[in-house]
């Protein structure tokens, strides 16, 4: 089966896939050993606070760079990609001296919505937050275009290793809530500089050419124009359910979901994310070549549908039990939760995997407005639980209509590798 598998892509993509493939492996091996301690170092509670103050930044990271790090992979000549990421950077400089203003003015209603005073002086850096992984994750596609993905795997792996190692040093040393969130700043700034090494990796960046730069901005408008607003709406979406559910629901209750979450799709968006940018570039190449991708991401989801569904089956027979016995006693009903969440998390490791087709095939509009629809949808199902006080009906819902959804995405982004003009 793996020769098969093998024979299935093409000796460079195999070798990328495995660079990056490894690194997520590794940091997700770390997030299994020390989320038995964390969850026995925090309460529920404590991961409710930290579930809420990470979608603030969520939101302000995707926003920052005008989604132009997208431009860095389908641009041909070198100098335009580096000016695309010049553009990235400026416009990440710009939106963090806009959210510094936003934070002191909106910081005593959001933490009063929220349940945030136990963190109250972390709220003022969000802004460096913002920063760090906007940068972050801007260099991981110039990496990634210049086949540079060792420096995407050192980088997910040391963020991940100090994030981790710094939880659970702050929680034996007492220091709960606000302990999570300077595990998770630290983490992205030790994360970044640790790429910072080679000078010729950096040459033909912050040269911030003017020309160049508003040349690539107006020729790559099509992403601050629509795949923008898609992104924003898609994390929005994304993060909203956890607002929705600390205003409304005990904030423990909030902590069981985000572990769920947590431990149900972050191995899959690791996962998904690293074949996503490898994929990507092995697309955009084939465009550029006049080849036709749809034969390798047909198989691609095929391969992984016949690996993962008896993965699944299995997990879902003896989540609660096992999630119990890892985490506590304390984090059961989180088992509970990922059961509910199972059709949606297995639609989404190949939808995932393909979701920059879009952007491939210059369908960035109707991408958008279909995100519209799906954040629309999702989060009025998850009202109709909050309304019943039935968390695990909101919980049910929402992963039905996310299972849906997603998997309807999934066949349009098969379609448009099948019929997009090379």
């Amino acid at each position: 089966m793996f020769q098969k598998i093998r024979s299935s892509f093409q000796s460079e993509l195999v070798k990328n896939g495995i660079t990056l493939l490894s690194a997520s492996t590794i940091s997700q091996l770390i997030a299994l050993i020390v989320y038995p301690i964390i969850t026995r170092q925090y309460s529920p509670e404590d991961l409710g606070v930290l579930a809420v103050f990470l979608p603030i930044v969520g939101i302000g990271t995707i926003l920052a760079s005008g989604k132009y790090e997208m431009a860095i992979m389908v641009e041909k000549r070198k100098e335009n990609a580096a000016a695309a990421f010049d553009i990235s950077f400026f416009l990440t400089l710009f939106l963090v001296k806009i959210t510094s203003v936003l934070v002191l003015i909106f910081k005593p209603w959001l933490i009063e919505t929220f349940k945030l005073e136990s963190i109250s002086l972390f709220m003022n850096f969000i802004p460096l937050l913002i920063f760090l992984s906007s940068l972050g994750f801007i260099l991981t596609y110039w990496f990634n275009r210049n086949k540079r993905f060792a420096l995407t795997a050192r980088y997910n792996i040391v963020q991940s290793s100090v994030n981790s190692g710094l939880k659970v040093g702050l929680g034996s040393l007492g220091f709960t809530q606000w302990g999570l969130i300077a595990a998770s700043i630290i983490g992205q700034l030790v994360g970044v500089l640790s790429v910072f090494f080679k000078k010729e990796d950096f040459e033909k960046l912050f040269k911030f050419e003017k020309l160049r730069m508003i040349k690539v901005a107006k020729k790559q408008a099509n992403f601050p124009k629509y795949t923008l607003p898609h992104a924003f709406v898609n994390t929005l979406a994304s993060s909203v359910p956890i607002m929705i559910l600390a205003v409304y629901i005990d904030i423990a209750e909030v902590g069981l979901f985000a572990l769920g979450i947590t431990i149900g799709f972050k191995p899959i968006s690791i996962l998904t994310g690293s074949m996503n940018q490898v994929l990507f570039q092995k697309s955009t190449q084939n465009k550029a070549e006049g080849i036709s991708s749809f034969p390798l991401l047909l198989n691609f989801c095929r391969k992984t549908l016949l690996i993962a569904t008896p993965v699944f089956i299995i997990a879902y027979l003896f989540l609660p039990p096992t999630v119990e016995w890892l985490f506590g006693h304390a984090w059961l009903k989180a088992g509970e939760y990922i059961q509910l969440m199972l059709p949606w998390f297995l639609a989404a490791l190949m939808a995932s995997s393909l979701s920059y087709m879009p952007a491939v095939a210059g369908k960035q509009f109707t991408a958008m407005i279909i995100e519209i629809v799906y954040a629309t949808c999702k989060i009025s199902v998850l009202f109709i639980g909050v309304l019943q006080n039935d968390i695990r009906l909101a919980i049910l819902l929402f992963s039905i209509v996310n299972a849906l959804f997603v998997s309807g995405l999934l066949v349009w982004f098969l379609y448009l590798a099948k019929h997009d003009k090379t």
